[in-house]
C-alpha cells in the first residue's frame, strides 16, 4: 500500500517571498564527490535561481527495490570559465569587459552539498510504498556522476519525516525558500526519545532571537503537562514588548493559566532572614548607619541575620516597628557592634547615628523608606494592601500543574522595577532574587524526582542571559548566580526540568551552560571575536560557517528576514553535525497554519 507524503504546507504568506518552483532537477552529481560532500554541476535552467542555502537531494542504487537517498545542504557555489582564465584572453576582457559568445556562454557551476542525513527508500523518489527508514549521517557509497540533484519541496519533505507526522512542528522555512522545515520541540517527559534537551538562542539586536524563542515556546505548549517559568529581567514576558505575537493569549487557548507576578508587587518571597539582609544592603541601608566598608558591612550583615531569627515572624509584623526594634537591639548590643567595628570610635558613631533615627522621626522616615520595600516582599499584602502570592507556592504549581488533568500553567516573574522602586533595578539585587528562587527550585525538582521516579517536565526560560549567567560576572552575586546555573543546568535534565537561555553574546554565556546546551540557535551578526571562535568549533571552517557569515542584518532588507543556524538533535532531516538552517517565521498566521496537524481549532492570536 502506498503510504501519502503527508499533507502539503500552505505557501508563504505575502512578502515571504518563493524564490524559484521546489522539487526540479538544479543539477547532477559530478566530480569529485565523496559519501559526505557531492560536487554537483548545476543545470543552465537553475542558474537563474538561488541556491545557497537549500536543502537538495540526490539517489544513490544499491539494488533492486532499494535507495539510498540523500538530503544535504548547498553551502557553496562556485562559477568557472576557462577562457576567462585564460592569460591571452584576460587582455581581450581588460579592452572590452566581455568574451562575445564566451563570457556568459562558457560559464560552468558548480555547488558544494554537504550531507545531512541519508535515507533508504523503497523508490528513487516520492511517492513511496512505505515510509522512508532514517539510514545514516552519510552516504555508505559515493554517489555515481551524472545522478539528478533536485531542490527539495514539501512534498518530498512530508514524505520523508511520515513516520513523524505528529511529532515535528514548523517554526518557519529553510534558509531562502518556501519550503517548511520540520523541527523536533519536545517536553521533557516525552516517550519518543529521552526528552527535550537545553536550548541556547543567540543573535544580536534585532535578529529575531525573541521571535524565534516565541515560536519555540508556542509549539512547546503543545505538551499540556510541560509547565513554563520565564524569568523575566527586563520585564520584555511580561509586557510581549517586540513579541512577534501575544504568547499569553496562545497559552490560555491552549487552556494554560497565564500568571504575570511582579517580585515587586505580587510574590511573597519565604522569610529568609539572609536574602532580606542583602537586599537591604544592596538598597544601600547600611551605608546610612555610616557602616561603608565592605568588611565591616559583611559583618553588620551577618549580624543582622543573627537579630531577625531571633525574631519570631518578622515578615508578618510591622515593618516600622520590626526595624525599631532591630535597631534598638543592635544598639544595645555590645559584643555585635564590637564585632562590626573593633574600634570604639567607629562604634561610637554608629551608636550616635541609630540614635539620632529613633530620636528624630525624619531620620527615620529616611532609613524606613529603604527598608519598608525591601520588607514587604516578604510580607503577605503589597504595599497598596493586595494579597501576595507565596513564592513556593508558585513553584509547586509550576512543577506540579494545575491538577485534574489540566495543562500545566505558563508563569512568569517579572523582576523589573515597574513600580517604581529603583533597587529592583540593581543587578546583583536581581541576582539575588533569582539565585534564590532557582536554588529552590532545582531543590523541589529534585525532591520531586526521588520521590516518583518520573520527570517533572518543566521549562525554565533565562532571559537577558548574557547578565546573570555570564562568563564574566560584574558582581559578586551575578558570579553566585552563574556558578550555580551551570550546576543546575549540568543535572537537572535527569529531573525533567530544562533551561532555555536567550543572550545577544555566544561568548558572553558562562562557558560551563553553553557545553550543556544540546540545541543552539545563531542569529545574525556572531561573525567577531570569541563568538565566532565558537562558532568555528562548533561547525568548523567550511561551507556552513560561511553560510551562517552571508546572513544579512534583518534591518537592513526591505522584507523582514530571521535567518538562523540550528545544530543539535533539532530537525529529523540532520543525523548529523551538520547545521540546519531557519528562517523563521514573520507572520503568525503562517504557524498557525503549518502546524494545523498539531493545533486544531485554535484561532490566530493577536500581534501585541
Amino acid at each position: 500500500m502506498t503510504s501519502a507524503p503527508g499533507p502539503r504546507i500552505p505557501p508563504p504568506a505575502t512578502g515571504q517571498a518563493v524564490v524559484t518552483p521546489s522539487g526540479l532537477v538544479v543539477g547532477t552529481v559530478g566530480s569529485p564527490s565523496t559519501t559526505s560532500e557531492v560536487t554537483v554541476d548545476i543545470v543552465e535552467e537553475a542558474t537563474a535561481t538561488t541556491l545557497l542555502g537549500d536543502l537538495v537531494t540526490l539517489t544513490h542504487q544499491l539494488d533492486a527495490g532499494r535507495f539510498l537517498l540523500a538530503l544535504g545542504t548547498v553551502a557553496d557555489i562556485e562559477t568557472r570559465n576557462r577562457w576567462h582564465e585564460d592569460l591571452n584572453m584576460r587582455g581581450v576582457v581588460k579592452l572590452h569587459g566581455r568574451l562575445p559568445h564566451l563570457s556568459g556562454v562558457g560559464d560552468t557551476r558548480t555547488a558544494k552539498v554537504v550531507v545531512q542525513a541519508v535515507y533508504e527508500t523503497d523508490t528513487a523518489e516520492p511517492p513511496f510504498a512505505s515510509p522512508p527508514q532514517e539510514s545514516s549521517g552519510a552516504l555508505g557509497m559515493s554517489p555515481s556522476t551524472g545522478v539528478p540533484v533536485r531542490r527539495v519541496d514539501d512534498d518530498i519533505i512530508g514524505a520523508l519525516v511520515a513516520r513523524h507526522r505528529s511529532e515535528v512542528v514548523y517554526l518557519g522555512h529553510v534558509y531562502r525558500t518556501g519550503v517548511q522545515l520540520p523541527l523536533w520541540v519536545r517536553d521533557f517527559a516525552g516517550n519518543q526519545t529521552d526528552g527535550a534537551f537545553h536550548v541556547g538562542v543567540f543573535g544580536r539586536n534585532g535578529s529575531g532571537k525573541t521571535a524565534l524563542a516565541v515560536y519555540w515556546l508556542a509549539a512547546q505548549m503543545r505538551h499540556s503537562s510541560l509547565g513554563v517559568l520565564a524569568f523575566d529581567p527586563q520585564g520584555q514576558f511580561a509586557s510581549q514588548n517586540g513579541f512577534p505575537f501575544d504568547l499569553q493569549e496562545w497559552a490560555q487557548s491552549l487552556g494554560r493559566q497565564v500568571r504575570v507576578l511582579s517580585i515587586a508587587e505580587d510574590l511573597r518571597l519565604p522569610a529568609w532572614a539572609t536574602t532580606l539582609t542583602e537586599l537591604l544592603d544592596g538598597a544601600r541601608f547600611f551605608h546610612q548607619l555610616t557602616i561603608r566598608a565592605t568588611q565591616n558591612r559583611e559583618a553588620a550583615v551577618a549580624e543582622f541575620v543573627r537579630l531577625l531569627q531571633d525574631a519570631s515572624g518578622w515578615d508578618e509584623q510591622q515593618p516600622d516597628d520590626l526595624l525599631r526594634a532591630l535597631l534598638t537591639s543592635l544598639m544595645g548590643d555590645e559584643a555585635a557592634l564590637t564585632r562590626i567595628y573593633n574600634s570604639k570610635g567607629p562604634r561610637d558613631r554608629v551608636i550616635d547615628t541609630i540614635g539620632r533615627i529613633l530620636g528624630s522621626s525624619g531620620a527615620f522616615e529616611q532609613l524606613a523608606s529603604i527598608f519598608r520595600p525591601v520588607h514587604n516582599v516578604f510580607a503577605p499584602q503589597n504595599l497598596t494592601g493586595r494579597r501576595r502570592v507565596k513564592l513556593m507556592s508558585l513553584i509547586h504549581d509550576v512543577l506540579d500543574g494545575q491538577g485534574g488533568g489540566q495543562p500545566a500553567p505558563y508563569v512568569i516573574i517579572d523582576l523589573s522595577a515597574q513600580s517604581g522602586l529603583t533597587w529592583l533595578d540593581d543587578p546583583e539585587t536581581k541576582a539575588r532574587l533569582i539565585k534564590d528562587t532557582a536554588s529552590h527550585l532545582r531543590r523541589m525538582s529534585e525532591d520531586r524526582w526521588h520521590a516518583t521516579r518520573r520527570p517533572i517536565n518543566c521549562c525554565v526560560v533565562f532571559d537577558e542571559a548574557h547578565r546573570f549567567a555570564s562568563s564574566r560576572p560584574a558582581g559578586e552575586q551575578t558570579g553566585l548566580l552563574a556558578a550555580s546555573l551551570t550546576e543546575y543546568v549540568r543535572t537537572t535534565r535527569k529531573y525533567g526540568l530544562g533551561w532555555m537561555f536567550i543572550t545577544q553574546e555566544v561568548s558572553a554565556l558562562a562557558s560551563g551552560i553553553y557545553t550543556q546546551l544540546r540545541i543552539r540557535a545563531f542569529g545574525y551578526g556572531l561573525t567577531t571575536g570569541s563568538d565566532l571562535n565558537r562558532l568555528t568549533d562548533e561547525v568548523g571552517r567550511g561551507p556552513a560557517l560561511e553560510l551562517y557569515k552571508s546572513f544579512p542584518d534583518p534591518r537592513a532588507v526591505t522584507r523582514k528576514s530571521y535567518p538562523f543556524m540550528l545544530t543539535g538533535p533539532v530537525s529529523p532531516l540532520s543525523f548529523t553535525s551538520a547545521p540546519t538552517f531557519l528562517e523563521v517565521h514573520t507572520d503568525v498566521a503562517d504557524f498557525v497554519a503549518a502546524n494545523q496537524h498539531l493545533f486544531t481549532g485554535i484561532s490566530v492570536p493577536r500581534v501585541p
